[in-house]
């Protein structure tokens, strides 16, 4: 209705287009996890001009009517006649159990004569000072580089992100609320963040406002250490 293309949808959301395709097809086993159908339908519908929540509502309850009903069937046990023992197996048993007092009663005599014994004298141990050990020391902790930026994303809504860091290193992931998301970086990190309503920033343990409009991708997010430095919002 409103003359939008999914390379439009695609560009704006960045959902691949087969995805979208299969959104629109309700061919929800093409998408890699659940959680990712939530946040695609999310951002489509945000983007569309639809209701977010009914239609995440919506295919969840579609979801359930989906499902099979399972009947379990109660299995059905029969009882087999259990026959009475025999004069030959009791017999046998009461052979076993002579077998089995008369290994014990020889045992119980040997230990007791064991006992009786006197013990072979023993010299006194020779007890001498623990060598003092060196301090434990974990080479990894001693290895671990200190980096001069940390950025810590936490999510309180379904979002996607993207970053770059330090201009080389990229990284495109879908987060859950109640996740976090800690990236470290030498000099900059470059953000890209599909809902910014939904994140909390802090950079080395400080907040990080964020000016976004409601409702809209925010791109080009420039998280600068130099720049922080000098306008004083984080120390040198």
């Amino acid at each position: 209705m409103r003359e939008i293309s999914l390379r439009e949808i695609a560009d704006v959301t960045k959902i691949g287009i087969r995805y979208l395709e299969a959104l629109e097809q309700d061919r929800f086993d093409v998408l890699p996890a659940p959680v990712f159908a939530h946040g695609f339908l999310r951002e489509y519908a945000r983007y569309v001009g639809l209701d977010a929540d009914e239609v995440v509502n919506s295919y969840l309850t579609a979801q359930k009517e989906s499902e099979p009903d399972e009947i379990a069937d109660a299995p059905v046990v029969r009882r087999r006649d259990m026959k009475r023992p025999t004069g030959l197996l009791l017999a046998l048993a009461a052979v076993v159990l002579l077998v089995v007092v008369a290994a014990l009663a020889y045992f119980a005599e040997s230990f007791r004569s064991q006992d009786r014994s006197p013990p072979p004298p023993t010299a006194a141990p020779v007890t001498q000072p623990a060598p003092k050990l060196p301090p434990v020391v974990d080479p990894e902790r001693e290895a671990e580089p200190e980096v001069p930026l940390v950025v810590t994303i936490d999510f309180s809504e379904d979002c996607w992100i993207e970053a770059t860091i330090d201009g080389e290193g990229q990284l495109a992931e879908l987060h859950v609320p109640g996740e976090s998301l800690r990236i470290e970086a030498q000099e900059a990190v470059n953000l890209t963040i599909g809902n910014p309503e939904a994140v909390r920033i802090e950079v080395n343990g400080e907040p990080f406002p964020l000016s976004a409009p409601a409702g809209q991708v925010l791109r080009g997010l420039e998280i600068d250490l130099d720049r922080l430095q000098a306008s004083g919002q984080i120390e040198p």
